[in-house]
């Protein structure tokens, strides 16, 4: 590709210490540093380390992050609670068991019926047409011949009459809402930011082992909500986050969790913390594997519930190698008050209806989920091909090829992973090839997201819009955040595009910040420029430009060691052999390489 000799050639090796093209020698990013003090994140900060799949421990080098507005990220499926056997090298469990084998025409919800947990419904190749929603309720696996579907010798489910196609839970939206939970109990002090503790006094005693629980607070004056009540346990409790209760001490009058908290949340006025537990079933050890989806809908309400997979109230299931299509309406995943749930491996593409307020999505994280994992997928011709709305913290989006989000006119630009609800917080963002990035504020604002070695270009892959051949000339940038976004935290990309990358769907790079209105930039912070929080609470470091032709570090962070990860302790098993990991970043030569996910969506075609 041009676009790794371009890039490559503008910048020096660590060992010519950071200096950018232009034979300029360091540039220095001197007025964006995060105040850290934010009233509603608070509490102890970080120890700067970060804990890769299946425990083990990598280090992010002291003063890269701010501790006070990241967290420790730790997704996903850490270890087989359920058969206690070893993880695959994809970080699932492997299940081999079969417990049945339905030819088409079978009922597919008797045969989860009548499979022991821990087992596999396994489906051959071909065409299997569903009426009912296909629901696991329990943890099976509901595996298929392969997500290339029938026609080339894998498994496809139609949906036939409208719904959705297949669901692991059955709570849908109402997962998120007070009706589907029991009494709230206020905390009787603050619960801190990395430590498990919750202190509840003599209420500790409602909760049990196993729990899946929500805990909230009331917004203060840094969360902008917008017009977005929805979503959440109750308006303008917009910062939460599900999570499991691993034990009880009526003693002490506190409950354990089984992972530490992604953010400080305060029992005083006006924040009036709360934990609440689920009143409905909590689905665990579930997973979809290896097939396509064709047909599902979402007949209620915007946001009621996914057309092709929705999950509610799950804790360690997950979803790989699945296809949707343009035959899917709605939400294509959703993701609704789920804990540690991964899916990955996945392609994701086009939607059956482009239209605002249609749910033309392809992953949604939502209502507090938490620790949740989307690695490895292709999603692209959404409107937002990833999306957070409300989300819990400590959820990883890597490694993951996201594009040509669709947008009316088709001129305009819009996000490819991007957030919707108020407030999404403590989340990360690795590695992804996903040229339009941010947090836009339509539906309230967002804070204290990571962005790490992405590559983000401003420019769609052609065709840019499915079924459009405009040039897009409008909101082009890289990265994209509105006013009122909070505390930001951006080091270790590549950003932009010059006349060497240029793909034709798009103006290249020429402005560094704009200014509201003005495009083709590499940062946008909206009417406000400079001026407005969202920039001047960042925490910009080591990104490498197109228009800057330069790795730009900021003064006042000492050090410019960029570590591989901020979650994985080593270079994942799944990694193609011969795919240097790292795959992007300014300190590497090239400083961009081959996703595997960008490769696969290549050699698949739009």
């Amino acid at each position: 590709m041009a676009l790794l000799a371009a890039c490559s050639s503008s910048s020096k090796s660590d060992s010519d210490a950071g200096q950018g093209g232009d034979g300029g020698g360091i540039v220095s990013f001197g007025g964006a540093i995060s105040s850290g003090g934010v009233v509603s994140s608070g509490g102890n900060s970080a120890t700067g380390g970060t804990t890769g799949a299946g425990g083990a421990t990598s280090t992010t080098p002291a003063g890269l992050l701010n501790p006070d507005i990241t967290t420790t990220w730790n997704p996903g499926i850490l270890a087989d609670g359920q058969l206690k056997l070893p993880l695959g090298s994809d970080g699932l469990p492997v299940r081999t068991t079969i417990c049945a084998s339905p030819k088409p025409g079978d009922d597919l919800n008797a045969a989860i019926k009548a499979c022991p947990e821990g087992q596999v419904v396994k489906l051959a190749a071909g065409t299997y047409t569903i009426s009912t929603v296909v629901i696991l309720n329990k943890g099976v696996v509901l595996r298929g011949a392969g997500s290339q579907g029938a026609a080339k010798g894998g498994t496809t489910i139609v949906k036939s009459g409208g719904n959705t196609a297949l669901a692991i839970g059955s709570a849908y939206d109402q997962a998120c809402y007070s009706s589907d939970y029991g009494v709230a109990y206020a905390l009787t002090a603050d619960a801190v930011k990395e430590i498990a503790t919750i202190p509840l006094g003599a209420n500790a005693s409602k909760f049990a082992t196993g729990d899946l629980v929500l805990i909230d607070q009331v917004d203060d004056a840094t969360i902008q909500e917008g017009d977005c009540q929805y979503f959440k346990r109750v308006d303008k409790r917009s910062v939460s986050e599900r999570t499991e209760v691993a034990n009880v001490d009526t003693a002490s009058g506190t409950v354990t969790l089984s992972t530490p908290l992604h953010w400080t949340f305060k029992s005083a006025s006006p924040y009036l913390a709360q934990m609440a537990k689920t009143n409905d079933p909590v689905v665990r050890w579930a997973g979809i594997e290896s097939l396509a989806i064709q047909g599902g809908t979402n007949p209620g309400y915007d946001g009621q519930m996914a057309g092709g997979i929705d999950v509610s109230n799950t804790a360690y299931c997950w979803i790989k190698d699945v296809q949707t299509d343009a035959t899917i309406g709605g939400m294509h995943v959703s993701l609704t008050g789920t804990f540690r749930t991964v899916v990955r491996d996945s392609n994701f593409h086009h939607s059956a209806d482009y239209g605002f307020g249609h749910d033309c999505y392809g992953i949604v994280l939502r209502c507090g989920a938490a620790d949740n994992l989307i690695e490895n997928n292709i999603v692209r011709y959404m409107n937002k091909p990833i999306m957070f709305s409300v989300s819990g913290g400590g959820n990883v989006i890597a490694y993951n090829y996201a594009d040509n989000s669709w947008a009316t006119p088709a001129a305009w630009q819009e996000v490819n992973i991007d957030t919707h609800c108020s407030f999404p917080h403590m989340e990360l963002m690795e590695g992804n090839y996903a040229p339009h990035v941010g947090a836009t504020i339509t539906h309230g604002t967002a804070g204290y997201l990571t962005y790490f070695r992405n590559y983000s270009s401003s420019q769609f892959a052609p065709p840019a819009v499915a079924n459009a051949t405009d040039k897009q000339t409008g909101n082009i940038t890289a990265i994209q955040f509105d006013t009122g976004d909070l505390d930001m935290t951006v080091i270790g990309n590549v950003l932009g595009s010059s006349t060497a990358t240029d793909l034709g769907t798009a103006p290249v790079s020429a402005i560094y910040i704009a200014n509201g209105s003005t495009w083709g930039a590499i940062f946008d912070f909206g009417a406000n420029g400079k001026s407005d929080v969202s920039y001047t609470s960042l925490w910009l470091h080591g990104n490498y430009d197109t228009v800057n032709k330069s790795t730009i570090w900021s003064s006042t962070i000492a050090t410019r060691t960029l570590p591989a990860s901020l979650y994985l302790a080593a270079q994942p098993t799944w990694w193609p052999a011969g795919t240097a990991w790292p795959w992007a970043g300014p300190d590497l030569s090239p400083m961009v390489g081959t996703l595997p996910a960008k490769a696969r969506s290549d050699q698949l075609g739009p």
